[in-house]
């Protein structure tokens, strides 16, 4: 056996933080194991001893599939101001950073709310939206909001008023960061 051979008990290797769900190769000494890879959805299956180009072709697999397929957020440069794409109701909808009021986060989904428009939802985590805006526009203030710094108007005790229906909550654990925007902008 080589000195760039994987070879222990059958395993799963977890790849990608934040994807792990679905990238994952399954190792085994028998073929028969390889069905089981159909079934947790694996990006390959590799047979046991590991050697390390085998290794190093399903790595580069996973993330080409992981640059492909599973980012449904592109970042967008345009001449109006800089904008993302994402996923909704079968389509691929084009939002302005400047056009986003804030954005709720719903389980799996999130709900991103649009001055003087119908809010878009896609399949996207708070915290993946989050990485894709620019922090010094975007702040989040609850776990379920991240809102539009220049939209922001009046701040009353610990909520973000947009409009008299809206009142986004700053939350305890975001409440300090959020306070010395606010203090650092104050007259």
């Amino acid at each position: 056996m080589s000195s760039h051979s994987f070879s222990s008990a059958p395993l799963y290797f977890r790849i990608l933080g934040g994807f792990e769900h679905f990238l994952q190769f399954l190792a085994g000494r028998k073929y028969q194991y390889a069905l089981e890879g159909f079934r947790v959805n694996a990006v390959d299956y590799l047979l046991k001893p590991i050697s390390y180009p085998a290794f190093l072709r399903a790595a580069n697999k996973a993330l080409i599939l992981h640059q492909t397929v599973l980012q449904p957020v592109q970042e967008l440069p345009s001449e109006t101001g800089e904008g993302i794409f994402v996923k909704s109701e079968y389509r691929t909808v084009r939002i302005r950073f400047n056009e986003i009021e804030y954005i709720e986060g719903m389980r799996e989904y999130v709900r991103i709310h649009l001055t003087g428009g119908k809010p878009v939802m896609t399949l996207l985590s708070m915290k993946a939206l989050e990485e894709k805006l620019p922090s010094r526009q975007f702040m989040r203030v609850h776990r379920s909001y991240i809102v539009n710094l220049e939209k922001i108007n009046i701040i009353e005790r610990n909520r973000i008023i947009f409009d008299k229906n809206v009142h986004v909550p700053v939350g305890e654990q975001y409440r300090e960061t959020f306070q010395q925007f606010v203090e650092k902008h104050i007259l």
